[in-house]
């Protein structure tokens, strides 16, 4: 049930006042649905899941930023409306035999370890990259990770020039970049040996095939 009274709401809806929260969620529920209107509709949609303490996704600070639990569920969101749109279809056409209606609203097992890993990963890199990050820059990435992108107003909360903070932006892009590349080389080193793995165990496999009787 939907309950903005609720400290877990009321901790969301305070966060979203915060800054230009409003703005940057709006502009993601845009980039997500292409359409003024359905942005709209995804972000109050948003909103109301996490307010809604019994069956939404009320936000948990200890758990990660205002902004990055707001773009999972709009990513939750927007997955379910096509799953809904295909079942849809296959009503339509006749392809389904049970009722629509039946289908567990709950978050498949394959999509919910999917975004386990996804904010998992995203912590873990995001730890990588503050160790890499001087005082001041990394003053200016927790600013930003909490959803301020104003030059202006960055160098008022960090207490620094304007353009101390477009050269933080810079090292942080720079360093960012880098983790991303170290990332994807160590997932690709990473796959090619369980591949090798995988093509020994099949070979041992083959030589020890029982003999045939004849």
């Amino acid at each position: 049930m939907i309950d903005y009274q609720a400290p877990s709401s009321a901790r969301a809806l305070a966060a979203l006042d915060e800054g230009n929260a409003r703005t940057v969620l709006r502009k993601f529920a845009k980039w997500c649905t292409g359409s003024d209107a359905d942005a709209e509709d995804l972000f109050q949609e948003t909103v109301e899941r996490m307010c809604d303490s019994d069956e939404g996704r009320p936000w948990d600070p200890t758990r990660g930023s205002f902004l990055a639990h707001a773009r999972i569920v709009m990513r939750e969101i927007v997955r379910r409306g096509r799953r809904s749109a295909r079942a849809r279809k296959e009503v339509l056409d006749g392809r389904l035999a049970t009722d629509e209606t039946m289908a567990d609203s709950s978050d498949p097992p394959d999509e919910a370890l999917g975004l386990a890993r996804e904010l998992d990963r995203a912590r873990r890199l995001g730890g990588v990259l503050r160790e890499r990050l001087d005082p001041l820059t990394l003053r200016v990435f927790e600013q930003r990770r909490q959803g301020q992108d104003d030059g202006a107003e960055l160098a008022r909360l960090c207490e620094c020039s304007v353009r101390e903070v477009y050269d933080a932006n810079r090292t942080i892009a720079y360093h960012a970049s880098r983790i991303l590349a170290e990332e994807r080389k160590s997932e690709a080193a990473g796959m090619k040996k369980l591949q090798k793995q995988a093509k020994t165990k099949s070979k041992w496999a083959f030589w020890r095939l029982p003999e045939r009787e004849t």
